[in-house]
């Protein structure tokens, strides 16, 4: 789970706030089978956190005020965004 206390500027912030819904899936999905943690995915997920939450599509099927699940890889459908646990 990604902080939410993690959610100031960071040198991914500003590539990540002109992607569109569609990107930012891919950016989320392309990371999320990662095991690996460096203090660089930790900003670039805060900041995806953030992007996500800065757009009107309806993300709280894996992004809470607590921080954003990395549990399973995401669909956007309409404007909601689901986590997929079925593969």
């Amino acid at each position: 789970m990604i902080d939410s206390e993690q959610n100031h500027e960071n040198e991914y912030t500003a590539k990540l706030a002109d992607k569109s819904i569609e990107e930012l899936v891919h950016a989320f999905n392309s990371d999320q089978p990662s095991q690996g943690w460096v203090s660089a995915r930790g900003r670039f997920l805060g900041a995806l956190r953030q992007a996500f939450l800065d757009t009107e599509i309806d993300c709280s099927s894996f992004i809470s005020e607590n921080g954003m699940s990395l549990s399973y890889p995401i669909r956007l459908e309409g404007n909601i965004i689901f986590q997929v646990k079925d593969n």
